[in-house]
This record gives C-alpha cells, structure tokens and sequence, in this order.
C-alpha cells in the first residue's frame, strides 16, 4: 500500500504517461489523416478531468479515422481502351467475292465515363460505362472501298458482374467515313457502297478480366455494319464478324488535383466501388404520341446522280411503361414514297401509288433519357405488299427532351430487313398519364 503522498506521486507519473501517449497517437493520426484540419492539441495544463474527457474522445476518433477510407468513390472515373479487330464478311452480292474472301481487320480506341454508385439510372442498367470511340479498319481493296474510318458512341451494358471477371454486350452507333463509293467511270465494281459517308453500327458480347488496380483484358465477338439506308445508291452494305482482343487502362481524372506528385502519398481509388445494381423501378405510364419523320432516297437506276426522292413517315403511337426499363408500343403508319412513282423501278405499280398504310407493334427499352425501340409492321395494302414485302422491320433510337416532347431517328426496312429508307423527325405525346 502506497501512502497518501505516495498516491498522488504514483497516479500523476500515471496520468503524465497516458496523456504522452495520447500525444504521439495524435501526431501520428495527423501524418495520416486524409482531412486537411490538424487534430487539436491535448492540453496539459487544464483541468485533469478535461484532459482525460479529451484523450478518450481523441482514442475514439483515431479508432473511426483509421476504419473509414475517406477516398472511396472520391474523384471521376475514366478509362481508356485499345481493341483489335479480326473477322470475315457477310456478303450477299454477286461481284465483291474475290476483292472480300481476306476478310478484315480493325483498330478501335475508346475513351469512357465509369458511373458512380449513386448515378440516378444507371443503377438499374448494373452500372454501364459509355463513352466515344473511333475506329480504322482494312476491309478489302482500298481501291474498291477506301480506308473507312468512324466516330461513334457506344455503352456497356453487365451481364454478368464478378470480382475479377464481367460479361457484357457493348453496342455502338455512328457515323463512318473515308469509303471509297460506286462510280460508273472509275468504281464500278463496288455495288455494296454508294457515299464516301455510312451509318457505322457495331454489337460487341464478351468479357472484361481485371488483372490489376488498373487494367483488364478484353475480348469476345462483334457484328459489323456500314450502310447509308438508301440515302445513296448502290447500298448492299457492308457486314463483318469476327473475334476482338484488347486492354482497358482505369484512371481517376482528380487524381492530380490531390496529388500530382512522381511518388504520390494519397492515391484516390482508380475504378469505383459499385453495389449490386437496383431492380426495375415498376411504373404504370400511358402515353399517345404523334411522330412526324421525313426522309430522302436514290432509285438503283439513279445511282451515282443527283435525282433523289422524298418520303415521309407520320406515326399515330400508344405505349405502356411497365418499368422505367421496359414498354410495348402498337399503333397505325401513313407512309409517303415518292420514288415508288418511277414506273422503270417498279414495275409492278403501273398506277403509280405512293402512299403505304401499315400498322405495327413494338419493344422499347429504356435508359437515361433514351429509348431503344424495335418494331415490326405490316402492309395493309396489296399493293404495298407487292411492292416491299408482308412486312417491315423499324429499328428506332429515341431521345426525350421531356415528358413530351422527343426526336427520333430510325430506319424503316422493306421485304423484311432490306434498307427502305432513314426517318428522322419529332414527335409530342398529346396524351400523358403516369401513376
């Protein structure tokens, strides 16, 4: 038993060695402390009660500092990607065999937007990446159809996520450019491509392996496409498949604005920590819309001139929203052909007729403020079932402006998935319900 004096003697030694180490946690805590204020001091010469509250509350903040990493989903997410592109052709001509049976190969560079856990829609898509690419390929005799190149965007849809390894579909949509078109004179031979411009179209399926902090590994198969929808004549189009192999480098675009250094002592995450994504939001939507849509297109006998025809689509539309992801649509077409007129192209329209009413039914999916519509339509004529088929196929993307108001851009088809013509127009839902 120690006496009074000794007491006090032995519990101040005590007393003066906790709050020593409570000082040194506290100049360690502010070396690795990710917030920019300091912790504050302990003070030696207050009150000792004071002084044991305060090193109790700074034990239970260095606890909560060290447990929690500040930086996590900190910053913007970007990556970029280089692919390779190998395959052969889907040809349905008679003329381009030999200049095509190389089959061909391609380059594409990507720079994307990775979203974070709290973006707005793309939880309920698994969280995509989207972004821009441009694209280079050999397709055959460059003397035939030039070096095409292209400029478009694309998103990645997840199929399946797993901790090292993702499946995904990847479309893309844009514009290729830098093809060498059909000339009587000097290009005769190419019946596939009538402009030096096409719509470039690309579907990708395949994985993603993360091998490192930074970089995964691609690969899979893609479908090809490069048509100008009858724009210009001739328009066989170009379809290759083939295999993909390539690299994704993350990065994160704030890292310099924290620390830009060789050897830098804060390192923000350089990929997001993403949840599972949300299930479909259920929504009860109704909606009428009138869609007017015109267009332009060339005869095969005028390929190569200036004569060009005018066509116009105007759509009286009903769509239900099941989920902010899903909606059917059917409704009645009035469509306009004026090249149909031309009697030398079709001769089976002695009559001349022009006018086409269809009606059809459709899928659309939904995502941001765009909506992927796919639908199949049905003549209701004889005549333009003589003429263009039983059916028709019109692949659509639409962008909403708001409730109400959308443009669409589309392409109809004809005898099933042949080019018939673009369509690109506005439309106004003029009746809207939602519950």
């Amino acid at each position: 038993m120690f006496s009074f004096g000794e007491s006090r003697f032995q519990r101040k030694v005590l007393l003066d060695k906790i709050l020593f180490s409570i000082d040194e946690k506290r100049d360690i805590i502010n070396q690795l402390n990710p917030l920019p204020l300091p912790l504050p001091p302990v003070n030696f010469t207050g009150n000792m009660m004071r002084n044991l509250i305060a090193g109790a509350v700074l034990l239970l903040l260095s606890s909560s500092l060290f447990a929690q990493d500040s930086t996590e989903n900190v910053g913007r997410f970007r990556f970029v990607s280089v692919r390779g592109h190998s395959g052969r052709h889907l040809y349905t001509g008679e003329t381009l065999g030999d200049k095509l049976k190389r089959g061909y190969t391609a380059l594409d560079l990507r720079y994307g937007w990775q979203p974070k856990a709290d973006n707005s829609w793309a939880k309920y898509w698994g969280y995509p990446a989207y972004g821009i690419g441009w694209y280079s390929g050999y397709v055959g005799d460059v003397d035939v159809f030039g070096s095409p190149h292209a400029l478009y965007g694309f998103i990645d849809f997840p199929i399946v996520r797993g901790k090292r390894h993702d499946i995904q579909v990847e479309p893309a949509l844009g514009l290729t450019y830098n093809l060498r078109p059909y000339s009587p004179k000097n290009n005769v031979i190419n019946d596939a491509i009538g402009s030096k411009f096409a719509v470039y179209f690309s579907l990708h399926a395949g994985g993603k392996l993360k091998v490192s902090r930074e970089i995964d590994v691609l690969y899979g198969v893609d479908l090809t496409h490069f048509s100008n929808g009858r724009t210009v004549t001739p328009n066989m189009g170009l379809n290759m498949y083939g295999f993909s192999i390539g690299a994704r480098y993350h990065y994160n675009a704030d890292q310099r604005k924290v620390d830009n250094s060789l050897h830098p002592t804060k390192v923000l995450q350089a990929r997001p920590t993403l949840p599972r994504g949300a299930d479909a939001l259920k929504i009860k939507e109704n909606n009428i819309s009138l869609y007017q849509a015109f267009g332009t297109v060339q005869n095969k006998r005028n390929a190569a001139t200036n004569t060009r025809y005018l066509t116009v689509s105007t759509l009286l539309e009903y769509q239900h929203k099941f989920s902010n992801k899903h909606g059917i649509t059917f409704g009645a077409d009035a469509l306009w052909d004026y090249s149909a007129a031309d009697t030398v192209e079709y001769k089976n329209n002695p009559k001349q007729e022009v006018f086409f009413p269809a009606a059809h039914i459709g899928y659309d999916l939904m995502f941001w403020k765009l909506t992927v519509k796919l639908q199949v339509a049905f003549h209701l004529t004889q005549t333009g079932r003589d003429m263009k088929g039983n059916y028709f196929v019109r692949p659509a993307v639409r962008y909403e402006v708001n409730n109400r108001l959308f443009a669409q851009a589309g392409l109809k088809t004809a005898n099933g998935a042949t080019a018939d013509w673009v369509e690109v127009g506005m439309g106004y839902k003029f009746y809207y319900k939602k519950k």
